[in-house]
């Protein structure tokens, strides 16, 4: 199987970039491969959250064992939502961030799609509606035609909830595509989740006629699969009637969401206080002053026990109007005060988490960037921008490694420049130096192509090239090598050291054995600068367990 050597960050560990793993078992992959499937289906359901967290852990540690980079990654996604879920906004997206530039540095087009999709998640809890809809519709345009359906139906459903959260109507079109797909699977959980968001979306519209005709169409899917709604999905079939001043009905369905089990195991992790502050409005408007008081008691209760600054300041709301209600209005306008001054507060205080949020994603980003490029400027000859020395002692090994027990073949030669130091000693110093750069280009445009591959040009120092061309069978790359020789000796030299030609020799070996010696101005001609070349490139093998001891 083929894989990466190189490290390269993602995340908060290093992880292959051009490998060569051990043989693993196409039925290893395959039950991988589902595992992840599955995860990626249903994690996003409350009834699965649990489990999903432990299976997540558990195929990240498999195919971090068996090398399977991708497969690591997509289980890191799926930590990612869970954690997002949880309340850690920008923890999730600086690991969105990460698989997906690595996502789009491999041409993983699974990862890219479910890497936009997780952004696209985060940047609406962030309320960055507008690169939420960017990343949403990315997801849906690269995630392959053949993707496991629940996938298509769940990045189609963020791209309608993000058109909604912005009032814009083509999310209704969205909306009845998804539901449509959704029903052709048969798939309860969805149709429940499209039919809640779009009655949400409505009554955000002030459309609580549609809003309510889509909770109806709720209810009584639940009730045709035995499935019991959460206190989310009844919140908002109450807040559908509340919104039509049908306060009774939307009492009754509130109701049997009470229990303190149902409550605790609220799945916005808010233990079932946005609900009963809803249910605490109901009792109010309803003229039951005191019933509301003690559902409200209970909401604050488990805002503070929790840490629920956003549904708190919402309750002092609800406080203020019940003590309205009640007659008390001094205490009425105290708290109105209260209110005032806290929604104030949590409006900064949102914008600053937002804001932190948003600089955690990309500070780690940009550091993560600024690292690599300070890196690849380590890698580098300054004079030139070739790969250096340093460069050839890492990459050399990998390559090596990398082909062991293949029929690939590396091809190395070592290029010297003939007689530089007239250059240097007749037309100064700096001339030499324009006369390297112009050679290390003329060498890199010799392997454009093969880059990808592995192929690089480096700067061994001094007048010194190093030519590594991978995959290239020895007639190849002696083409090569000519061609190479050719293109410097035919550049115009004249106009920047007249009356001095620039040539290189060069020695050619391979994995399979020495190729020839190349000198100017002849193809091949056994002088000493060129079998000193080639046998330089020999030892330089050699030392690197190139090739074999052997006589050149």
């Amino acid at each position: 199987m083929v894989g990466v050597k190189q490290d390269e960050e993602v995340g908060d560990r290093s992880v292959p970039t051009l490998w060569t793993v051990p043989a693993v078992s196409d039925t290893a992959v395959a039950a991988l491969s589902a595992i992840l499937d599955d995860l990626e289906s249903f994690s996003r359901f409350d009834s699965a959250a649990a489990a999903a967290a432990e299976r997540a852990e558990q195929a990240l540690t498999t195919a971090r064992e068996l090398g399977l980079v991708e497969f690591e990654l997509r289980a890191q996604l799926v930590q990612a939502d869970l954690v997002r879920r949880r309340g850690n906004v920008a923890e999730a997206g600086r690991v969105a961030q990460d698989v997906r530039r690595w996502a789009a540095d491999h041409d993983s087009r699974h990862l890219l799609a479910r890497s936009n999709h997780l952004l696209a998640a985060v940047f609406q809890e962030l309320g960055d509606l507008s690169a939420a809809l960017e990343h949403a519709v990315q997801a849906i345009d690269l995630l392959d035609e053949d993707a496991v359906p629940a996938l298509r139906i769940d990045h189609l459903a963020r791209m309608a909830d993000c058109l909604g959260l912005q009032g814009d109507r083509g999310a209704r079109e969205r909306y009845v595509e998804v539901l449509q797909l959704a029903e052709e699977q048969g798939d309860v959980e969805r149709q429940l989740l499209v039919l809640n968001n779009r009655s949400y979306v409505e009554m955000l519209a002030g459309e609580f006629e549609t809003a309510l005709g889509l909770a109806t169409r709720l209810q009584t899917l639940a009730r045709e699969h035995g499935v019991a709604l959460s206190i989310g999905e009844l919140d908002t079939v109450a807040r559908a009637l509340i919104g039509l001043g049908r306060l009774a009905e939307a009492e009754a369905v509130l109701l049997p969401g009470r229990s303190p089990e149902l409550l605790d195991a609220s799945p916005d992790g808010d233990a079932g206080a946005d609900f009963l502050l809803t249910l605490a409005e109901v009792q109010r408007r309803q003229g039951r002053v005191a019933q509301a008081q003690e559902t409200l008691d209970e909401c604050v209760r488990r805002c503070e026990a929790n840490g629920l600054t956003s549904i708190r300041v919402r309750a002092r709301r609800e406080q203020a109007e019940l003590h309205a209600a009640g007659g008390h209005f001094e205490a009425a306008f105290a708290e109105h005060k209260l209110y005032s001054q806290e929604a104030l507060d949590l409006q900064s205080a949102q914008r600053d988490a937002r804001a932190r949020a948003l600089q955690a994603m990309y500070e780690t980003t940009e550091a993560r960037r600024q690292s690599r490029r300070y890196r690849e400027l380590s890698l580098r000859d300054p004079l030139t921008g070739l790969y250096n020395r340093r460069f050839v002692d890492e990459q050399f090994p990998r390559l090596l490694e990398a082909i062991a027990g293949t029929e690939e073949a590396i091809a190395v030669a070592l290029l010297d420049l003939d007689h530089f130091k007239r250059v240097n000693d007749t037309f100064s110093h700096d001339v030499g130096d324009q006369v390297l750069r112009i050679v290390a280009d003329l060498l890199e445009q010799a392997t454009p192509a093969a880059d990808a591959g592995g192929s690089f040009a480096a700067r061994m120092g001094g007048e010194e090239f190093l030519l590594v061309l991978v995959g290239a069978d020895p007639a190849t790359a002696a083409r090569q090598l000519e061609d190479v020789r050719r293109s410097v000796a035919a550049h115009p030299w004249g106009e920047l050291v007249p009356g001095l030609p620039v040539t290189i020799s060069a020695g050619l070996v391979s994995t399979v054995g020495v190729l020839r010696q190349v000198e100017a101005p002849c193809l091949v001609l056994q002088t000493p600068a060129a079998m000193a070349a080639g046998s330089a490139a020999i030892r330089r093998a050699r030392s690197s367990s190139l090739i074999p001891p052997q006589t050149p």
